[in-house]
């Protein structure tokens, strides 16, 4: 990935010491060995599968449902000893491999469990063996401490038994010699695996036996009397055979360890590797990083990226302002960027942190940057950062900076990185600044992303006139002469020696006289650049300003647009509705017509025309309404009827046409309405009244028909109904902003009669809720306010009740 000397740029920009940040989060040693082997990947698609790991990791960070974590056992030297024929570990190492099944287990299961939603993590674990038969032979024969358990075998139990009897007869018989002896401080021991009794020395011929040592002091002799001879060899002799089962069964499970041992080696590397991600999702969390976009294109583009070390040690509270974020773009038009300006004002930490954020997302680790940062596969990235003076080996500066910038010449490509700080310096300005021109333009024929620092005004010169490369400058503020660490592109930046000797109180004198010695166009350059970087600063701050309104506005645009479509969705189901409820009323029509016609003929006293005519009212109405596919409900007419007399005008607002009541409502509240010359039966419900219609008989004849189709017109009239809302959504409003909407809403709202209303400012820190609470209890419209109930929204919703 990098030319040079081996991790030049990686030692250079600091990669270790965050390598080792992030192993010092590991919860084992495999797991820490796992991350301080972490390098810059050669291909991609690694770096990317590493992306995807550590992504779902990140993901799932606090939800629950985290893979299961814990300390992997570092068993690789016991691996190493089983790759021996014939080797033998000790209970308390086979029960490390005890562990280590444990844990594979459990990682295991959820792997299981979660392998669609976790493709990375599914990757890792995919291939641990839980191998359950020698877990179970290990957890049946040794107990947690390594000891082999009394059951291991039937031998092995018989054998302890029979040591364990032959314990208690020998000390039952010791303490009845004791007692018949009765030597003062005597007591039964267990000395080189034999009972044996301690006397006093100077007593030690009242006991007839085999001295088997003494004490330190030499005032007392451990014996063993004859009579407990026997019983202590038998005692031996069950020692050895217990030795010698347990001996059998520990070579027995180290064979079945042996035989399994590539698995565990494979489930050894699987967990260590999920410990090392692990490890790296929470050092994520705790610099805030994201996973960049990692790209083939040429285009480097870092949103609030921050230096990690800085990071950490404003979280340590080692530094009092957290490091400013760093904005930036290079890409093949503009491949090179010149930050000129102060000294201590920041370019080196911009330039160490771009060169790092590089090497964090080609080693496939998150970075410290907002989502958006992109950044592209490098082949190298050559970095000459710092003086490398040495005089051991009579390395100048100077030389120190040729060296790493030759280097640069000859091995960028369009795919590499060069970071180059204090370009020119070293030697002679004017010889420093051609050679750093000559250095620029050979970088920008081959379209190489360069980020450069220095102080020649020449290069400044020259950045502005050249395609391709842009100055920048790091922000500096005037009245305080402390720098604002944030880089400013397209302005170049003014050394400010004077400013800073001044800042670190220099003679005054001498200050002024420096002043005085600038040329003159040094001067008016300068004073043109600080305007030209207050210029720039306020344009970004308005450009910001202006992104965020545009933001604001697409988000409501897209709420209304989602409000438009469920209005009219419902609009439609209510259209839908009142079709069914007509064609409900019509069928009810054409069935008392129906009745009527058989009744007439029956009477014999209406003719087939009238009959028929009326058939033809029914008919036509059908016709009407199945023409209609999009029917619009007009506007209610009149007032609800509440009581009828016969020969009182009527509007049906099903039929949209007015009829003439035949009689007054029956005991189930139905009235006989003439329409025309059909009479139908409708629910008194159902009818209205327009205000002021005289109640006139309904004109027979000529007329009367005329009329019936005066009335027949409004089927296939559309008139929009107009919808006055019941809730308003502010959110993302400035309070401002969001009372002005609220307050022609809740206008609307008494207006179309609207007794209830709800204002949805989302939860958030409580300033929207708060501003439109102080806001409400002022209004004399609103008759009381509340914050929703859980199924209304929650504290993110304020239910107002008008009146």
């Amino acid at each position: 990935m990098e030319s040079g000397p081996p991790g030049h740029a990686q030692q250079v920009l600091e990669f270790p010491a965050v390598i080792t940040t992030i192993a010092g989060r590991t919860r084992s040693a495999p797991g820490r060995d796992r991350v301080l082997g972490i390098r810059c990947h050669v291909h991609l698609d690694d770096a990317r599968r590493d992306q995807e790991l550590y992504g779902d990791l990140i993901s799932l960070a606090g939800t629950g449902d985290e893979p299961p974590a814990g300390t992997v056992p570092d068993v690789g030297p016991l691996l190493e000893q089983l790759e021996t024929e014939g080797a033998v570990l000790a209970g308390a190492e086979l029960w490390q491999l005890r562990l280590l099944l444990d844990q594979t287990s459990l990682a295991h299961a959820w792997v299981r469990k979660n392998r669609k939603e976790t493709p990375g993590l599914s990757r890792l674990l995919g291939e641990l063996e839980p191998l359950p038969e020698l877990h179970r032979e290990l957890g049946r024969t040794l107990e947690p401490s390594g000891e082999v358990r009394d059951d291991a075998s039937a031998d092995l139990a018989r054998i302890r038994r029979s040591i364990q009897a032959l314990r208690e007869r020998l000390a039952q018989r010791l303490e009845a010699i004791l007692r018949g002896m009765g030597i003062a401080e005597s007591f039964v021991t267990l000395r080189e695996g034999r009972y044996a009794i301690a006397v006093p020395a100077s007593q030690r011929r009242q006991v007839p036996g085999v001295a088997l040592g003494y004490s330190g002091t030499g005032t007392t002799v451990f014996l063993e009397p004859r009579e407990a001879a026997e019983a202590n060899s038998q005692l031996a002799d069950l020692f050895i055979d217990e030795l010698r089962e347990v001996n059998r069964i520990l070579r027995e499970l180290s064979g079945l360890a042996r035989r399994d041992r590539q698995a565990l080696a494979g489930n050894l590397a699987c967990l260590a590797g999920l410990d090392a991600a692990q490890a790296v999702s929470a050092w994520a969390q705790a610099v805030d990083g994201t996973l960049p976009a990692l790209t083939e294109e040429r285009s480097l583009m870092l949103r609030g990226a921050r230096h990690p070390i800085l990071v950490e040690r404003h979280a340590r509270g080692e530094m009092e302002s957290s490091p400013v974020p760093l904005d930036l773009e290079l890409d093949r038009e503009s491949p090179l960027l010149l930050v000129t300006g102060p000294n201590m004002g920041g370019k080196t930490v911009a330039l160490k942190t771009i060169g790092l954020s590089a090497l964090l997302a080609m080693a496939g680790l998150p970075i410290p940057a907002a989502e958006g940062t992109t950044v592209p596969w490098f082949d190298h990235v050559v970095c000459d950062i710092g003086d490398e003076q040495s005089l051991m080996e009579d390395v100048s500066t100077f030389l120190s900076h040729v060296r790493r910038v030759s280097e640069a010449i000859s091995v960028a490509t369009p795919r590499s990185l060069v970071l180059l700080d204090e370009l020119g310096s070293g030697t002679d300005p004017t010889e420093g600044a051609a050679l750093g021109q000559a250095i620029l333009e050979r970088l920008l024929e081959r379209r190489t992303l360069c980020l450069a620092t220095t102080h020649h005004g020449a290069l400044k010169s020259f950045a502005q006139e050249a395609a391709g490369i842009r100055n920048a400058s790091m922000a500096f503020d005037e009245e305080t002469l402390k720098p604002r660490f944030t880089l400013i592109v397209g302005v170049p930046g003014r050394s400010r020696a004077i400013q800073v000797a001044e800042r670190f109180g220099m003679d005054r004198g001498v200050l002024e006289r420096a002043r005085e010695l600038l040329p003159r166009g040094e001067r008016d350059l300068g004073a043109l650049i600080e305007e030209l970087g207050r210029l720039k600063g306020d344009v970004a701050r308005e450009r910001e300003e202006l992104s965020q309104t545009r933001m604001r506005l697409a988000e409501r645009e897209g709420e209304l647009k989602t409000a438009l479509s469920r209005l009219e969705a419902e609009r439609r189901e209510r259209k839908q509705a009142e079709l069914e409820a007509r064609r409900d009323l019509l069928r009810k029509l054409e069935s008392q017509i129906d009745d009527y016609r058989k009744k007439l003929r029956a009477d014999r006293r209406a003719s087939a025309e009238t009959l028929e005519e009326a058939r033809g009212l029914a008919r036509e109405v059908s016709e009407s309404i199945d023409a209609e596919t999009e029917w619009t409900a007009g506007p209610d007419r009149g007032a609800p009827v509440e009581r009828v007399r016969e020969g009182d005008k009527v509007y049906v607002p099903a039929l949209q046409t007015e009829g003439v009541a035949l009689s007054s409502p029956d005991q189930d509240g139905r009235v006989r309405v003439k329409i025309g010359r059909a009479t139908a039966v409708l629910p008194i419900g159902t009818l209205r009244r327009d205000e002021g219609a005289t109640n006139q008989p309904a004109p027979g004849g000529e007329a009367g028909r005329a009329a019936v189709a005066g009335a027949r017109a409004p089927l296939r009239q559309e008139i929009e109904i107009p919808e006055v809302p019941r809730e308003i959504d502010v959110r993302g409003f400035e309070p401002d902003d969001a009372i002005r909407a609220v307050e022609v809403f809740l206008e609307n709202a008494i207006m179309g009669g609207v007794d209830s209303a709800r204002i949805i400012h989302g939860k958030g820190k409580g300033i929207l809720r708060d501003s439109m609470k102080r806001w409400l209890k002022e209004q004399p419209t609103v008759k009381e306010f509340r914050l929703g109930e859980l199924r209304e929204g929650g504290t993110g919703v304020t239910i107002v009740i008008l009146g």
